[in-house]
Parts: structure tokens; sequence; C-alpha cells
């Protein structure tokens, strides 16, 4: 899966062959929003609510190194890398 911010307001959401056969979901189940595509969608969103959550970010371990690779085509755009520093800076 490959996610692009749009502009500040939208997120583009690339699946692959390969992400959907993980699920066993059609592409066309995505337009019709059927219990596996609504799984899906719930899935991603439940992940991104617990990534930014303060309580979890106290739990990770402060000497493990964190990696951040960037590029003109990064999803968390702009200063993104900076905010995500200072959230876990805690």
């Amino acid at each position: 899966m490959k996610i692009e911010k749009v502009n500040d307001h939208q997120i583009r959401c690339t699946l692959t062959k390969a992400d959907l056969a993980d699920r066993e979901l059609k592409i066309s189940e995505l337009a019709y929003g059927t219990e596996k595509a609504k799984s899906l969608f719930r899935d991603m969103m439940y992940g991104l609510s617990i990534i930014g959550r303060r309580r979890n970010l106290e739990k990770m371990n402060k000497d493990l190194p964190i990696y951040f690779m960037s590029g003109d085509k990064d999803p968390v755009g702009g200063n993104g890398v900076q905010v995500a520093l200072s959230l876990i800076h805690i």
C-alpha cells in the first residue's frame, strides 16, 4: 500500500494486487462497500489513530534509533518530520 498526500485535506491510498489478495478482496468491492472493504478501511483508520497517541509514544524504548526517510513525494509532507520528532521527544 502506498499513501500519498494530495493536499492539506486529502490523501491518496494506492492498493496493489498483493494488498487486495492478502484480504481476498476484489477491486470492485471497494466501490460497493462490502464487509471486506469496510474492514480494510476500519483497519487503516484504526492504525492511523494509534500511531500518534502520546501514551504509545511514551512506551517506546528511547534507546532505539528511529530513521526518517523523506523525499519530494513524502506523504508526511512539509515539516512532517519535525512534527514527528517533536512528538517523540517526550
